[in-house]
C-alpha cells in the first residue's frame, strides 16, 4: 500500500487525492478493458464514457469495490482469526515424545502451538512431497512404462528390472512410500538427478522454505533437512495438487509384476488414514510419514473441523511409529477444542 504524506494546504491534499483516484480508475479501466471488448463485436466503437460506465457497473456488482463521491474504495477481506479461549488449558507438552512440533491455522497463518519449530531436523520421506511437486512440473505421460532402477536402496515394494507404468510408480511412491519408485520417476523425467535436486531446492525457496535443503529425492539421506515451520508450508503446498492429495488418500494399492508374475499389496503408511489410529476430524485432507534412524518418526498432515477451519500439523522426531500419529492427532484436536475463529 502506498501511503501519501499529508500536505500542508487543503488544495494540495485535494489534488493528491484526485491524482491518486485518477490513477486507480485508469488501472481499473485497463484491467476491465478486455472484458468489454469481448462483449462487443469487432466493428463497434466504444467511447471512453461508455467504458467508464461499464467498469463502474461491474465494480459495483462485485461488492468489493465501489465508486463513492468520486473516490474509489476497496472493501477489506476479513479472514477469521483463531483466538485462544479464556477458559482453555495450555497443551501439556511434557507428554510429547516429538522434539519439534507445530499446529498452524491455514487461512490466517496463525501458529496455534509450536515447540522448537525452527530446529533443523532430517526430513526422511517427507522429502517425497517436494519430489512430487517437481515431478508434476514435467509433462507426465502416466500410461508410459519404464523399468525400475537398480539402485541399492531400502525398498520392500519392488525389484530392479520390473516394468511399471508411471502411474503405478506414482502410487507406489505416495501410498507405500517406495524409494525405488521415486528414483525411477525422477530418471523418467530425462533430467539428471543433480538437476532434479537443484530444482527441488529452487522450488523450496520459491514457496518460502528458507531453512530447507535437499540432497536427494527419497529422504533416505539425513542431509535432507528442514524444520517444523517449513514443513507446514510444504504439506499445504503439496496438498493443493490433486495428484498428490489423491495418492495420499489411497489406503491400499496392488502392484503386479509381469517379470515375476507376482502381485504385491501395499498399505498406506499413514495410520490415521487407515483408521489404525482413530480420530474425529471432519475432513482429513492427507498426510505424509517419514523415518530414518537419524530423524526419528516424522509425520505431517492437514485436517479440518466441522466448521471448515483447517490446520497444518507437523511432528518431527517422535519416538515410535504410533506415537507420531497420536501426537499429531492430539495437537490438532486440542487446537480445535481451545480456539475460537472470529
Amino acid at each position: 500500500m502506498i501511503n501519501f504524506l499529508k500536505q500542508n494546504t487543503q488544495g494540495v491534499t485535494i489534488a493528491s487525492n484526485r491524482v491518486r483516484n485518477g490513477i486507480a480508475l485508469i488501472l481499473l479501466i485497463v484491467a476491465a478493458g478486455s472484458l468489454v471488448f469481448y462483449s462487443r463485436s469487432e466493428n463497434e466503437d466504444i467511447s471512453f464514457g461508455e467504458l467508464y460506465r461499464h467498469v463502474v457497473r461491474n465494480i459495483d456488482s462485485q461488492d468489493n469495490i465501489s465508486d463513492i463521491g468520486g473516490d474509489v474504495t476497496f472493501a477489506r477481506v476479513i479472514i477469521p482469526t483463531p483466538v485462544l479461549n479464556t477458559s482453555s488449558s495450555p497443551y501439556d507438552a511434557s507428554g510429547l515424545s516429538a522434539c519439534c512440533t507445530m499446529v498452524k491455522d491455514i487461512q490466517s497463518g496463525t501458529v496455534l502451538f509450536s515447540q522448537n519449530e525452527y530446529m533443523s531436523r532430517p526430513l526422511a520421506s517427507i522429502t517425497k512431497l517436494m519430489s512430487a511437486l517437481v515431478l508434476l512440473e514435467h509433462d507426465v505421460e502416466w500410461t508410459t512404462s519404464t523399468v525400475v532402477v537398480d539402485d541399492a536402496v531400502v525398498d520392500t515394494h519392488m525389484y530392479a528390472g520390473d516394468t511399471y507404468t508411471l502411474e503405478q510408480l506414482w502410487n507406489a511412491a505416495y501410498v507405500g512410500s517406495s524409494n525405488k519408485a521415486v528414483l525411477t520417476l525422477v530418471d523418467a523425467t530425462g533430467w539428471t538427478r543433480e538437476q532434479f535436486v537443484a530444482r527441488m531446492n529452487e522450488k523450496a525457496q520459491e514457496i518460502g522454505l528458507t531453512q530447507t535443503v535437499f540432497v536427494e529425492p527419497t529422504g533416505l539421506d539425513s542431509g535432507n533437512v528442514s524444520n517444523a515451520s517449513d514443513v507446514a508450508l510444504l504439506v499445504h503446498e503439496a496438498l493443493q495438487k490433486s495428484e498428490i492429495a489423491s495418492a495420499l488418500h489411497v489406503k491400499e494399492y496392488t502392484l503386479y509384476s509381469h517379470e515375476r508374475d507376482n502381485e504385491h499389496q501395499m498399505w498406506n503408511t499413514d495410520w490415521l488414514l487407515l483408521g489404525w489410529v482413530t480420530h474425529n476430524f471432519a475432513d482429513f485432507r492427507g498426510g505424509k510419514t517419514g523415518f530414518i534412524p537419524s530423524s526419528g518418526y516424522n509425520f505431517t498432515m492437514e485436517v479440518a473441523d466441522e466448521n471448515g477451519h483447517a490446520v497444518d500439523v507437523v511432528v518431527l522426531g517422535s519416538q515410535s511409529n504410533e506415537s507420531r500419529f497420536n501426537e499429531a492427532r492430539d495437537l490438532a484436536q486440542w487446537a480445535f477444542d481451545n480456539y475460537t475463529w472470529n
